[in-house]
C-alpha cells in the first residue's frame, strides 16, 4: 500500500469519527431524549465516533514509529544495493572497500581465465595480472612472486621458465622463514618479533607483506610486497583473506598448466608428442640460431620392443616405455627438449652443446637407459638400445633437416651394429666406399 493511500485512510477514519461524535452531542443537546430506543441509537453512535477517532489516532500514531533496523536492512532495494557497491569502489571511507577489492579481484581473475590461450603457459601472465591487480585495489608496489621448488628449495620467479641465476635461496632470509614456516611476515606487526626484523637488516631489504601459498601444508609459492600505503593490509582478518583468494588463484592456475602439458604429453611414456615436439623444437632452434648457440638433435630407439607385443606383454611393455621416458626426462637439462615420436623411438634436442659434448651426454643417456632395461631381467633380454645424433655445426640446417640427419645417423648404427653414430663418426673398415658415404651422414 503506498504513502498516500495510507494518509487518506488515517483522515477518513478521524474525520467519519469526528463527525459521529458532533451528531451524537448535537441530538443531546437539541433534544434531551429519555433512556428509550433513540437514546439506545444515540448512545451506540456517539460509542462508534469515539471508537473510529481512536482508531485512526492508532494508526497515525503507529506510522510515525520509526522501523526496526531489520526492517530497513531488509527493505533495500535493489538500486539502494548498486548505489553502496558504487560508494565502496568509489572510495567512501564509511563503506566495506575491502569487500569491493575482493569482490573486483574474483572478477578480474575470471576475466583473465577467458582470455588465456590453452596451448601457452599461463604462468607469465598470472605474473603480470597479479601486479596489477594488487596495485590498483590496494596500492602495492614491488610486487614479486615465486615458485617454491621442490628438492633444492629454490624461488624461481612466475616468469622464469627454469631455475636459473636469478634463482633464490628458499631457506635463508625472511623469505625463507616465510617458505618454511608457512605464516606470512607483516612488516607493521610487531608480533613477528626483533629477530625477524634483523632478518631483513641483514639482508639489506625490506617487505611490507610476504604471504606464502600453501599447498598440502607446503610453501609451493611465495607472494612479496615491498611496500604498501600506510594501514593498507592492517587488518590480519582481511590478509588471510586475501591470502586465501590468492591460493585459490594460484591452485586453478596450477591446473592450467597442468592440463596444458597432458595434452600435450604422450600418455605412454610421459613425453611430448611428435607434434608437440615440433612446436617447442622449432622456438628452441631459432632462439639457438639467434644467439650463435650449437645444438644438437638425437634419436634413441628400443628395438626389439615389438617382441614383447608378440609374448602379449602389453603391460609390462607399456610400464618400461613410461620408466625409461622418465630416465631421459631426469638426465637432460631443464631447457632441452624431449619428444616421442613413435613406438620405440625418443626424439631429443640438447641446447648449447657442439657435437662433441653432444655426444658425451646422449651416451650417459643411453648407458642409463641400458642399465634400467639390464635389470628388468628377462624383459630386457631381448632389447638393443641405438642412438644417431646430428649437430647443428657451422650451418642453420631447418629442423626437419636436422631431425633427418639424427634419423640417417641412428640407421647406420644398425647397419654398421653399432650403439651409436654420430654425424661426426667415420665409416668402420667393413662399412668403406661410395655406398656407406651416401648412406651414412657427416658433418
Amino acid at each position: 500500500m503506498s504513502k498516500r493511500n495510507a494518509s487518506m485512510n488515517v483522515g477518513m477514519w478521524l474525520t467519519g469519527g469526528g463527525l459521529a461524535i458532533l451528531a451524537a452531542h448535537h441530538w443531546l443537546v437539541a433534544y434531551r431524549p429519555q433512556l428509550s430506543t433513540d437514546g439506545l441509537v444515540l448512545l451506540a453512535g456517539a460509542l462508534a465516533g469515539y471508537v473510529a477517532t481512536a482508531l485512526g489516532v492508532f494508526m497515525a500514531v503507529g506510522r510515525a514509529r520509526p522501523r526496526r533496523p531489520d526492517d530497513r536492512h531488509a527493505a533495500l532495494s535493489e538500486g539502494a544495493e548498486r548505489a553502496i557497491q558504487c560508494s565502496s569502489e568509489r572510495g567512501d571511507p564509511t563503506l566495506p572497500r575491502t569487500d569491493a577489492a575482493i569482490r573486483g579481484m574474483a572478477g578480474s581473475f575470471l576475466a583473465w581465465c577467458e582470455e588465456q590461450a590453452p596451448e601457452e603457459s599461463p604462468w607469465g601472465p598470472f605474473d603480470q595480472l597479479l601486479r596489477e591487480m594488487l596495485t590498483e585495489r590496494f596500492g602495492a608496489v614491488r610486487i614479486r612472486a615465486y615458485h617454491v621448488l621442490p628438492g633444492d628449495l629454490q624461488l624461481r620467479g612466475l616468469s622464469q621458465s627454469s631455475a636459473g641465476k636469478d634463482a633464490r635461496c628458499a631457506r635463508t632470509g625472511v623469505l625463507g622463514h616465510v617458505a618454511t614456516c608457512g605464516r606470512d611476515y607483516y612488516a607493521a606487526d610487531p608480533s613477528h618479533g626483533e629477530l625477524i626484523d634483523q632478518l631483513l637488516h641483514d639482508e639489506n631489504e625490506s617487505w611490507d607483506w610476504v604471504a606464502p601459498i600453501l599447498r598440502n601444508g607446503r610453501a609451493a609459492g611465495l607472494l612479496t610486497i615491498g611496500k604498501l600505503p600506510d594501514g593498507a593490509l592492517a587488518d590480519r582478518t582481511l590478509r588471510d583473506d586475501l591470502r586465501l583468494l590468492l591460493t585459490v588463484f594460484w591452485m586453478h592456475v596450477a591446473r592450467m598448466d597442468q592440463l596444458r602439458v597432458a595434452e600435450k604429453t604422450d600418455k605412454g611414456s610421459g613425453l611430448l608428442t611428435r607434434s608437440d615436439f615440433f612446436a617447442l623444437a622449432a622456438d628452441a632452434l631459432a632462439d639457438s640460431y639467434r644467439e650463435n648457440e650449437p645444438i644438437v638433435a638425437a634419436v634413441l630407439t628400443l628395438e626389439g620392443l615389438r617382441s614383447l607385443d608378440d609374448a602379449g606383454r602389453w603391460s609390462e611393455r607399456d610400464e618400461l616405455v613410461e620408466n625409461i621416458g622418465l630416465l631421459i626426462k631426469r638426465r637432460i637439462r631443464t631447457d632441452d627438449i624431449i619428444g616421442r615420436f613413435s613406438d620405440d623411438r625418443f626424439v631429443l634436442l640438447l641446447r648449447r652443446l657442439d657435437s662433441g659434448l653432444g655426444r658425451l651426454i646422449a651416451v650417459k643417456i643411453q648407458e642409463t637407459v641400458a642399465e634400467h632395461i639390464a635389470q628388468r631381467g628377462e624383459l630386457g633380454g631381448g632389447l638393443q638400445v641405438r642412438l644417431g645424433l646430428a649437430g647443428s655445426g657451422f650451418e642453420r640446417r631447418p629442423l626437419e633437416a636436422l631431425l633427418a640427419r639424427a634419423f640417417d645417423a641412428v640407421e647406420c648404427a644398425r647397419k654398421q651394429d653399432q650403439t651409436l653414430y654420430a654425424d661426426v663418426s667415420k665409416p668402420t673398415a667393413e662399412n668403406t666406399g661410395a655406398a656407406a658415404e651416401r648412406e651414412c651422414p657427416t658433418s
